[in-house]
């Protein structure tokens, strides 16, 4: 269940195993490590649930927290929607383990609602007819995180995400465009993970050397 980790950390396990047996097998429990994003979770309780064992990387969402620093302020964040692989929706909570004013850990809780969203639907559609309420955009609309498998599935998830904002193909965006992904990107964290420069200017159809060029204007 458990790899090598800080002993700055080690305390927190017993805590992931505890809450795992106590929340059942629809909660998974997930302990990272920040210091490491590409191989951030060190303990896990019902990893079967999203399909991520110990040495999976970090998520999208504690990447930005990562890269900020901190969430307006708060020592936690409960009850946003995280997203699984195969796109089942999750309740989720996220603690803050602090070192001084730096984060080097985030508990994590992630509460499968997938069952009672399909009921929601069934009862909506028992009760509306043919008119159901559109659950799905609902949910899908203000989900925070997505739980990858691998560190490459995080780079792409956050690539993805950023281009789906615009309706042309990667390589006809203006120079001003590509800023302004860049800008975002670097923001939410994709450039602390090994191999994000590369993927993005693969995407973008430049050289790394352009990429670290506006990489570079960004920061200034």
């Amino acid at each position: 269940m458990c790899g090598v980790v800080s002993s700055k950390l080690d305390r927190y396990i017993p805590l992931v195993e505890f809450l795992g047996a106590a929340l059942g097998k629809h909660c998974e429990v997930v302990l990272h490590d920040v210091t490491t994003p590409e191989n951030s979770i060190i303990a896990i309780a019902n990893g079967e649930m999203s399909g991520r064992e110990v040495g999976g990387p970090i998520t999208d969402f504690a990447l930005k927290v990562l890269k900020q620093g901190k969430v307006e302020g708060k020592d936690f964040i409960a009850n946003y929607h995280g997203k699984r692989m195969d796109n089942a929706i999750c309740r989720s909570s996220s603690y803050f383990i602090h070192e001084g004013e730096q984060i080097i850990g985030i508990l994590c809780i992630n509460m499968d609602v997938s069952p009672y969203i399909r009921m929601k639907k069934m009862l909506e559609h028992d009760i509306l007819g043919d008119n159901p309420v559109d659950i799905d955009g609902e949910q899908n609309g203000s989900v925070l995180e997505n739980f990858n498998g691998t560190i490459d599935s995080v780079i792409d998830n956050l690539i993805e995400k950023e281009l789906g904002r615009f309706a042309i193909p990667a390589d006809r965006l203006s120079l001003e465009e590509r800023m302004s992904i860049v800008e975002n990107l670097n923001e939410n964290g994709l450039f602390l993970l090994k191999g994000g420069v590369t993927a993005l200017a693969e995407r973008l159809g430049v050289s790394e050397p352009t990429m670290y060029r506006y990489l570079s204007k960004v920061k200034k």
